[in-house]
């Protein structure tokens, strides 16, 4: 993905001295120094707070919504980011007196490129939404939460067919090279997708989910506790009901689940990933002809026969949040947050975080970590993690909360170096994190008097 707004990345020098030209002709003879080498600075403490918060940003959503207020942000760690986001309100895709506006939210995990992932911010709730236009209710006007259900996975594969199943057409057209190259380019890459549509009329969350994208609803318990709700499996090749339903569908191909991946793809449900999904013929057809991703590997999988393997058919449930009842927040992210912390710990240093925003008073006693503790800083085999004795609370943004203490938390030498490591290497520390945090009227007002940010 392009970044929550275009243009926003932080741009570095093309070196790191500055060279000053005159009519258009660089001057090279201050170059750099001779007798030592000219390094980029390490990030600063104020330096990790910008990158965190770059694209980081709150909207107070106000009305009748139920929804107080919600926060995002993202961290790229690919080049070009390859995560994308959606969010905002729609007019009531189903048809009926007093029906408010509902509110979306989505997350997008792009892989083996960018183009899908940034397409579906634009074309995935269209089709979402004309699926939805298209219910008839029942005499009294309602319509069930299966029709609902029914009317987003009918989008969902609508659009992955009308990307993937027109390569043949697209080829075979009269359209111009790089026009054919244009249209098949989103195809070649590949994208897991979570949208949560929430109907305040009925209090309903709809959650679609293709691909290891994760959502999770933190609950407030009378105790004053905070619960994990899942409210996403991941569907991917570790996932024991993906390779059931996989295998069942190809019985006689024994290798096309190994080591929790499908072919090599670790994703069970994705849209996109053509070479997955197209048959032998259009394959070789795209590659030899095309420049179509090579992946998966002939070579290496040589047992692959025709497929398609892959599915962009969603698993969709519903859940009621209780309006001024019980307080609650959902938080929807890319697994680059996952890769990090568990739901409960997410949900943890939410409720956490909120707690302290709503009334510092009542909020969990929490020991201050000593840095002195944390120990050095390595990362070779290890990747970023969260621990729960680094928890910090220092941030304003709930999801630039959520990534600061997955990069670490309050052992900032750890955060610094995560943040050190840029495209290509930080891919091998952390990946794209794309994090949104919505909070939910409740008897506590989750910061509703907080401004934008």
């Amino acid at each position: 993905m392009e970044g929550f707004e275009a243009g926003k990345r932080q741009q570095l020098p093309a070196s790191p001295v500055e060279l000053h030209s005159e009519n258009g002709v660089p001057d090279l003879s201050n170059l750099g120094s001779s007798d030592r080498i000219d390094y980029w600075p390490p990030p600063s403490a104020d330096d990790v707070t910008k990158q965190l918060n770059q694209e980081a940003f709150t909207i107070s959503a106000g009305g009748d919504s139920g929804v107080v207020n919600y926060d995002a942000a993202q961290l790229p760690s690919n080049s070009p980011c390859e995560d994308a986001y959606l969010h905002g309100k729609l007019t009531s895709p189903v048809s009926g007196e007093g029906k408010k506006d509902w509110m979306a939210w989505a997350v997008f995990d792009g892989h083996c490129g960018w183009q899908l992932s940034k397409l579906l911010t634009k074309q995935l709730l269209p089709f979402v939404q004309q699926s939805l236009r298209d219910l008839k209710p029942a005499d009294d006007g309602a319509v069930s939460e299966a029709a609902v259900q029914q009317a987003i996975v009918s989008a969902f594969e609508k659009l992955d067919d009308a990307l993937v199943k027109s390569a043949s057409a697209i080829i075979e057209s009269d359209l111009p090279f790089a026009e054919k190259i244009r249209r098949l380019e989103p195809v070649y890459a590949g994208s897991c997708a979570l949208l949560t549509l929430y109907d305040p009329s009925t209090s309903s969350l709809h959650i679609a989910s293709t691909g290891d994208c994760r959502a999770v609803l933190g609950r407030k318990t009378a105790d004053g506790t905070w619960e994990a709700v899942p409210l996403t499996v991941d569907q991917t090749g570790a996932n024991v009901d993906e390779v059931a339903r996989i295998q069942k569908q190809f019985p006689d191909e024994p290798d096309v689940v190994d080591g929790g991946r499908i072919w090599g793809m670790q994703p069970a449900r994705t849209f996109g990933d053509g070479g997955w999904k197209w048959d032998k013929v259009l394959r070789a057809t795209l590659r030899n002809e095309y420049n179509a991703c090579k992946l998966p590997s002939g070579s290496r999988y040589k047992n692959y026969k025709t497929g398609p393997y892959l599915t962009a058919s969603p698993v969709v449930t519903t859940v009621k949040i209780p309006r001024g009842e019980i307080p609650s927040f959902l938080i929807l992210a890319t697994d680059g947050l996952w890769d990090t912390m568990s739901s409960e710990d997410a949900v943890d240093l939410v409720g956490r975080w909120s707690d302290m925003h709503n009334d510092p008073k009542q909020a969990t006693p929490m020991t201050s970590p000593n840095p002195s503790a944390f120990g050095p800083v390595t990362f070779g085999r290890d990747a970023c993690y969260y621990d729960k004795g680094r928890a910090t609370f220092q941030d304003h943004n709930a999801a630039v909360h959520l990534m600061r203490n997955g990069l670490g938390g309050a052992h900032e030498e750890m955060v610094k170096g995560a943040l050190a490591f840029r495209s290509p290497m930080s891919r091998d520390i952390r990946d794209d994190i794309t994090v949104q945090v919505v909070f939910f009227e409740g008897k506590e007002q989750n910061r509703a008097d907080k401004s934008s940010d």
